[in-house]
């Protein structure tokens, strides 16, 4: 079978770099959790003549008082200011760890995802209901190969190109919130006319959000892919079929340096859906060659290297088989660290 694309793995010092990267980050993030308890702020009011604490919960005012100048205020105060101040210095020193950082990843080579995705995603990694929307289109790979610690390549040409132009996020927030989020990262993003819940920006990088509960029309159909032995599951088609999936949080590193996480839905479920895809005889052709590449190559990736199915799995029934032997034979070739054996 013509597999459209080459693997490489992470050299152990880019697994070192990635390790530390994400160390890093999630320490990052944590601060800025911290920080976020301390939105606002508190201060001293005067109402008729007496001092009365407030905290404030963002720059409109919304808040509430806490009772008049006390012993037990002022040390709220104190003890508010205190934390506060140590928060805001960790999130600075963390900051700067992670600044310098990015320096070590482009270094180790490790950025991958396009600077656009990436500066998205870190929005939404910001905002509680975009840590709910899942990457379902062709960046998704990103998460897929830096889980395993490798990079792919497709057809000799590095990256994904597709994912170069277009980020395609599914779930349940608004799409008004989420234009807004794309506005308050690059200010040149627009919705598209002709196009539902698609923008774009000056470059022509799109972002299209899917919602559940819209199903292909029709009567889905069995497909069985050349060389299996079980047809694909009916449902595999369907978006709700990806968000249904166990859930992957991964960490990628952007075309900057900087690291960004990127939440996907488990890798087979993603490989089922694009070889369905790629099977459907009214997608274009380039398009199904497109997605038969990469739910190969992310098939490879679970087989190899992500989950723990059994060689004899019914699951694994529904894959080409010659894919599935060939990573039964890089199974045995290694020993339990991942090593060739007697290496």
């Amino acid at each position: 079978m013509a597999s459209g694309y080459s693997l490489t793995e992470f050299t152990l010092g880019q697994r070192h770099t990635y390790r530390t990267t994400v160390e890093i980050y999630r320490a990052f993030l944590e601060a800025g959790r911290q920080c976020r308890a301390f939105k606002g702020g508190m201060h001293w009011k005067k109402i008729g003549g007496k001092d009365y604490l407030y905290r404030y919960r963002d720059r409109l005012g919304h808040g509430e008082s806490l009772g008049p100048r006390s012993g037990g205020t002022e040390r709220l105060f104190a003890g508010f200011t205190r934390e506060r101040r140590e928060a805001l210095g960790r999130l600075q020193r963390e900051g700067l760890r992670l600044q310098e950082q990015r320096r070590y990843c482009r270094a180790a080579k490790l950025q991958r995802l396009p600077r656009g995705a990436a500066r998205i995603l870190r929005r939404l990694e910001e905002h509680p209901a975009g840590q709910d929307l899942l990457v379902v289109g062709a960046a998704a790979v990103y998460a897929y190969e830096a889980a395993a610690g490798v990079f792919l390549d497709f057809d000799a040409a590095p990256g994904l190109p597709a994912a170069s132009r277009r980020l395609t996020l599914a779930g349940e927030m608004s799409w008004e919130e989420l234009l807004n989020l794309l506005k308050r990262t690059d200010r040149s993003f627009a919705p598209l006319a002709d196009r539902d819940c698609r923008a774009a920006n000056r470059d022509g990088f799109q972002v299209q959000l899917l919602k559940p509960g819209i199903r292909r029309p029709g009567k889905p159909k069995t497909v069985t892919l050349p060389g299996a032995q079980e047809p694909l599951p009916l449902e595999a088609g369907n978006l709700q079929y990806l968000l249904a999936s166990p859930r992957l949080s991964q960490v990628v590193i952007g075309a900057d340096g900087g690291p960004a996480t990127m939440a996907v839905p488990d890798a087979l479920a993603f490989a089922l859906n694009k070889f369905w895809r790629s099977r459907q005889e009214d997608r274009e052709e380039a398009k199904r060659r497109r997605d038969f590449r990469q739910a190969l190559a992310v098939a490879d990736l679970v087989l190899r290297y992500l989950q723990p199915y059994e060689y004899f799995s019914l699951e694994l029934d529904m894959l080409p088989q010659d894919l599935v032997q060939a990573a039964a034979r890089f199974a045995e070739g290694t020993d339990a660290s991942g090593r060739e054996a007697g290496a």
